[in-house]
């Protein structure tokens, strides 16, 4: 048996992933940890794309508190990704080099394109549905994927994500209406242009991976406790509840959301950055529900991973 450690780096959170593989190929998920470390902080209204010192530093705290779970495990293979906020960072080699240090793994840069492939992977492999729009909220891009009958049809990734939009549109606080009507302008533009296929999606469920997304299925649940998965793969939220959802938090201060969202406070800033789009792919595919998934990127590397052996 090999215990494989994923260790993401992503624009909001640093996740870890610990897995049993067993040697028929079949793996299952033993622990997994996220800290919030805001890699993408500071890169939303600035042409300079810089991952800021205090990001990098709370990301190697997470790190090495991830080690402490992983270190003297037998027969490890750690494997490394990060997504848009490294992906864009003019000092990503710097990051790089100083997590290799730390861990002596070289992590990889997965494309927008890998990004949203991976996500379609895991979600085509573990969750129950044939035809969806999938799409997966990050902190720094998000990634929207059309499948039919189980199969990729269009996939993209767009570099705006739940940090970098609530940076852009100032929607931290209480939004504006001004602020909220560009906001809403600028996402029909957006999908218009970078989207066109979303004319072939009508009708079809969402399905939504992310953090903020998950936030929602936690709420509908009374589980707002980011350690408590339980009901939420697999999880359906109809749209006039999903609206309703967001539409309490849209009418609430960063305090009021904050105290609303109980263990998952620290998303009270991004949380209508991150959700406001997906209020709009709603609306444009006409969707009648959404669907919450668990597994995405990482569980997609696994399969391609195990596909290898």
């Amino acid at each position: 048996m090999q215990n494989l450690v994923i260790l993401d780096f992503g624009s909001n959170s640093t996740r870890l992933s610990i897995n049993e593989v067993s040697d028929e190929g079949k793996y299952r998920e033993v622990f997994r940890a996220k800290e919030m470390t805001r890699m993408a902080e500071g890169m939303g209204n600035s042409e300079k794309k810089v991952l800021q010192a205090d990001a990098i530093e709370r990301t190697l705290d997470a790190v090495r508190k991830f080690q402490k779970h992983y270190e003297n495990l037998p027969n490890l293979k750690i494997k490394g990704i990060a997504t848009a906020a490294v992906r864009v960072a003019e000092n990503k080699e710097e990051f790089l080099e100083k997590i290799k240090s730390l861990t002596g793994v070289e992590v990889e840069i997965l494309s927008g394109s890998a990004e949203a492939y991976y996500d379609y992977v895991g979600v085509a492999n573990c969750l129950d549905v044939k035809d969806a729009v999938i799409c997966d909220m990050g902190g720094g891009s998000f990634e929207v994927i059309l499948m039919k009958n189980k199969k990729a049809l269009n996939l993209i990734s767009i570099q705006y994500g739940a940090v970098s939009l609530t940076e852009k549109f100032q929607t931290q606080d209480k939004i504006n209406a001004g602020n909220l009507f560009e906001f809403e302008v600028f996402l029909r533009e957006l999908f218009a242009k970078k989207l066109p296929w979303l004319s072939e999606a009508k009708d079809l469920p969402l399905v939504l991976l992310g953090g903020a997304n998950r936030t929602v299925a936690r709420k509908k649940l009374g589980k707002l406790d980011e350690k408590d998965t339980t009901n939420i793969h697999n999880f359906r939220v109809y749209k006039e509840e999903f609206q309703r959802i967001y539409r309490k938090w849209l009418d609430m201060d960063k305090t009021e959301r904050a105290t609303d969202l109980g263990d998952e406070s620290s998303r009270a800033d991004i949380i209508i950055g991150g959700l406001t789009p997906v209020m709009q792919l709603m609306l444009q595919c006409e969707s009648p529900y959404v669907m919450f998934s668990e597994s995405g990127v990482r569980e997609g590397i696994i399969f391609e991973l195990l596909a290898e052996k």
